[in-house]
């Protein structure tokens, strides 16, 4: 019998650390324990933990594949035997046991861990079948036959292949293990596999570059042709070494040294005492140092040791003497070089550092300028090592906006009180946009904004997918401009995108001499929208930032949140914003949110926040900043400014209503079709969101040909995919996903009735590997680049008629689908919400049911759509374990029991960092 020790503490009702099951006595507890269910999960979490030892050859003992296999390929770190097959293939594998020791050894028994179609074992002396012992001398090798034979569809299975050994004078058994991977492939398939062995990346020990410690380079001219003051001033706001020592012990006192005790207790009091008012800007400040810890960690990973230079003739750029670096990634924003950054070399030694300042960005390259000191020994094609810096900018007027809060007493944002005044609501408003007038919360939003009826703290617009929250927040904006002649509007979002729509909405109804829509000088005037173009700050296609003077003249200015930090520099005259909007403000984090709120806003001014707590909050790289960690619990830096004011008593529902003098729900889903919206519906926002959307448009391919059930516009395709890695690429991608992506492009292409336009689908992934896997394929096979590839956080405010989702974790193995391993970045809700939230008619998920059902959340949505008949794919039982027994039978036959004594830790690496491009 297979051992099953577990150690759990404490009382009853007690879970099981394996199979997550709560038992309610001792007795139950025992009885789980026993369980066939239990004993093989409890297996499946040794085998994966002890994978690696087991894989490794012993005692002298090697198996391998013989050598020059035809589409045969051996990791030897994994142990994995691959083979590659088409539909209805078969091919047999020829493996060796070698025997390099001095002592003979007797192979005693070969068994599959569990059973596998494709795969069956034959050997000459009838060790596969249990017929007898081979006694293998030093020296001799013994031959295994391995049959592979594929189904009659694409996918990939994996079986461990357990050898056991005896060596021949000594007791002890030993064993290897070998996996037996078949992979069958189309050409799209074999096209997006691995093309190398993936290396967990290495990153160098941060080095931060002080001014006065490199020669530097030459600046962007905008970057000096400014006519905007900056009277407030901008400090570096760099951490103290100490406090990378003391976050490098995880702000243990107990593993620090004696001379940060007292600093780091300081710390620990500060956390034990939860955020508050006297602590606020201690606590995010501390966040953002951390988080930026990391990301001088993180940048490293993109250093590019002897990069060739290249000469940049004048002919080709003018604006200065440049040279040329090709940077793999580039295109992808990996790393996010930005015109005007830095970026350091050196030529052989460290020293001296020199410092290139971007000038122009290319798909591929970028253009430095390097000091005249550089250039003198400058020859072309000249090999440097080179390192990429992230901009602190951003960081540092999240600094300034929390010193700011700090100093002129903002309690009344950061902790707000329920209002006090009685305003009175002005009801008889006539929106611009008359399709309001039918939705009275959208109305009632508007009204109490235009009203006040918050002030002075925030007010909030809950906005769920598809509800119009924008529309509202822009309806609004026009009434205050309308309404209130003296008003100025300062309207932020996190992205210029959200940003830009914003302005080309507004740009509707109010007089564009009114208008301003503010870009940070690091945006090319090429991706500014043409409709904004007159009322942006452009000088000769140039971004720059106009006088204070000039700035007071407009009613609305319309910009990203850091970018608004430009206005705080210039100290505008006080009192002069009277309204603040925060769009997508669930999607930044809360110091960015406050830096068009600090040092701008007038006493008695208004604000509005707009977003949805239950969609993507910010993107942070530290988990020790996450609100689930014991750090910096429940107020972390991936807790935005929104979702923390809606956890305040003053904006939480009271049996089920809200409090509307503060925050409106709305609750009119105009996007997508009511089977899609029903799953989020119920898991997010308790069923109260209503279809409202298009019939037709949402309805329109419910009678689509390829629809496992008519009138049911969702399909969960499954697939025996496997998800990898390469290169130094810690990103997962599956190419059988991606050929299974591409077989439903093409589908909705090759549609006549109904007629389906590329720019009308949209594909979601959440690893970036997957995305440019995807994207590749997009241009080869369809040569189209309208067709929109990329993750939840890209999609986040979109919308597609079509929308296919590719999950990309898989286990083909039987022993290896472990929740504590596999699920990744799936196990995340606000990815799920936004994912399964961007279809209006059609939404189709390709992924492994065997995974996604561990998922809470993915595993509803798999129900309902098997309960539905939109499943289509391999059979998947819900269940999982059809096969308990005969999995256990094959460990006690085998004697292969977790004695073992090494542990190898299986620990999933997050995904490569994502910068914000813009400020």
């Amino acid at each position: 019998m297979v051992g099953t020790s577990i150690q759990v503490g404490g009382s009853f009702p007690r879970q099981c650390p394996i199979c997550c099951i709560n038992s309610n006595s001792k007795e139950e507890f025992e009885e789980h324990k026993s369980s066939a269910e239990h004993r093989v999960r409890w297996l499946k979490h040794w085998y994966n933990t002890n994978r690696l030892l087991l894989a490794q050859d012993k005692n002298g003992v090697v198996i391998c594949p013989q050598a020059n296999q035809e589409n045969v390929t051996f990791e030897e770190r994994s142990g994995t035997i691959s083979v590659k097959l088409r539909p209805g293939g078969t091919k047999s594998v020829q493996i060796l046991i070698k025997n390099t020791g001095a002592e003979p050894v007797i192979l005693r028994q070969i068994e599959m861990l569990h059973s596998c179609s494709s795969v069956s074992l034959e050997d000459l002396h009838g060790v596969v079948r249990g017929e007898r012992f081979v006694r293998v001398l030093s020296g001799v090798e013994y031959g295994l036959e391995c049959h592979a034979q594929a189904g009659g569809s694409l996918g990939v299975s994996q079986v461990p292949v357990a050898f056991q050994f005896k060596p021949e004078q000594a007791n002890e058994l030993f064993f290897i293990v070998r996996t037996m991977e078949i992979k069958v492939l189309d050409s799209v398939a074999e096209e997006s596999s691995a093309n190398s062995v993936y290396e967990k990346p290495r990153s160098s020990y941060p080095v931060r570059h002080d001014f006065g410690s490199f020669i530097p380079g030459v600046p962007l001219k905008q970057d000096m042709d400014d006519d905007l003051p900056k009277i407030i001033p901008l400090e570096h706001y760099e951490y103290k070494p100490k406090l990378r020592v003391i976050a490098s012990k995880n702000f243990n006192p107990n593993k620090v040294d004696s001379k940060y005790e007292a600093e780091t207790k300081k710390y620990r009091d500060m956390m034990k005492a939860g955020l508050n008012a006297k602590n606020y800007v201690d606590w995010f400040q501390t966040m953002l140092w951390v988080e930026e810890m990391q990301m001088e960690i993180d940048i490293r990973y993109y250093s590019m040791p002897e990069a060739r230079l290249r000469k940049v003739p004048l002919t080709v750029y003018s604006a200065a003497s440049c040279v040329e670096l090709e940077v793999p990634g580039l295109s992808e924003n990996r790393p996010s070089v930005l015109p005007g950054d830095s970026v350091f070399v050196t030529i052989g030694k460290k020293k001296p550092v020199y410092e290139g300042r971007v000038h122009k960005i290319n798909d591929k390259s970028i253009y430095l300028a390097f000091s005249q000191r550089f250039m003198e020994i400058f020859v072309d094609k000249m090999k440097v090592n080179v390192e990429f810096e992230f901009n602190r900018y951003p960081l540092r007027v999240c600094h300034r906006a929390l010193v700011l809060t700090g100093q002129r007493s903002s309690t009344y944002l950061t902790f707000p009180s329920p209002p006090t005044n009685n305003v009175q609501l002005i009801e008889d408003i006539l929106p611009y946009n008359r399709k309001l007038q039918t939705n009275k919360e959208q109305m009632l939003a508007v009204c109490s904004i235009v009203s006040g009826t918050s002030k002075p703290a925030p007010y909030i617009v809950f906005g769920p997918p598809g509800t119009g929250k924008t529309v509202t927040i822009v309806e609004a904006i026009k009434q205050v401009y309308k309404m209130q002649p003296l008003s100025r509007v300062l309207a932020c979002a996190p992205s210029n995108s959200a940003a830009d729509l914003i302005a080309v909405r507004l740009l509707e109804h109010i007089n564009k001499t009114h208008l301003l829509r503010m870009h940070a000088k690091s945006r090319q005037s090429i991706t500014i929208p043409d409709k904004l173009l007159e009322i942006s700050n452009l000088r000769n296609h140039e971004v720059f930032y106009p006088s204070g003077e000039v700035l007071e003249e407009y009613r609305v200015i319309v910009c990203t949140m850091v970018t608004a930090a430009r206005i705080v520099s210039a100290a505008l005259k006080a009192g002069h914003i009277t309204h603040v909007f925060l769009d997508e403000c669930g999607h930044s984090m809360e110091p960015e949110a406050m830096v068009p709120l600090a040092g701008v806003l007038a006493k008695d001014g208004q604000v509005v926040l707009a977003g949805d707590p239950y969609q993507l909050g910010p993107v942070i790289r530290n988990t020790q900043c996450f609100s689930s960690e014991k750090l910096f619990t429940n107020n972390g830096l991936d807790k935005s400014y929104l979702e923390r004011m809606m956890e305040m008593d003053m904006y939480q529902a009271k049996n089920g209503t809200f409090n509307n003098q503060v925050v409106t729900k709305l609750l009119n889903n105009y996007r997508s079709h009511k089977d899609i919206l029903k799953e989020p519906n119920e898991l997010f926002y308790k069923s109260e969101l209503k279809p409202c959307s298009d019939q037709v448009l949402v309805n329109s391919l419910c009678n689509w040909e390829h629809l496992p059930k008519k009138k049911f516009p969702l399909i969960f395709h499954a697939v025996k995919g496997k998800d990898e890695r390469e290169g130094n690429s810690p990103s997962y991608f599956n190419s059988l996903e991606v050929s299974s992506v591409m077989d439903y492009v093409k589908k909705l292409l090759d549609s006549k009735n109904p007629k389906i336009m590329p720019k009308e689908i949209g594909i979601i992934t959440p690893y970036r590997r997957q995305v440019e896997k995807i994207r590749n394929q997009m241009k080869k096979v369809h040569g189209t680049n309208d067709i929109k590839v990329g993750s939840p956080e890209e999609f986040q405010g979109d919308e597609r008629r079509v929308i296919i989702i590719s999950t990309v974790r898989a286990s083909a193995d039987k022993l290896a689908g472990d929740q504590f391993f596999k699920l990744g970045f799936l196990r995340n809700p606000k990815r799920f919400n936004v994912a399964v939230t961007r279809a209006k008619a059609l939404l189709i998920i390709v992924g492994c049911p065997e995974i996604l059902c561990l998922d809470e959340h993915w595993g509803k949505l798999l129900d309902f759509i098997q309960q539905k008949g939109g499943y289509r794919g391999h059979r998947f039982s819900r269940n999982g374990f059809d096969d308990l027994d005969d999995i256990l039978t094959r460990f006690d036959n085998l004697g292969l029991r977790p004695v073992l004594g090494e542990d190898i830790s299986v620990r999933e690496l997050a995904e490569t960092p994502e910068w914000r491009t813009e400020h």
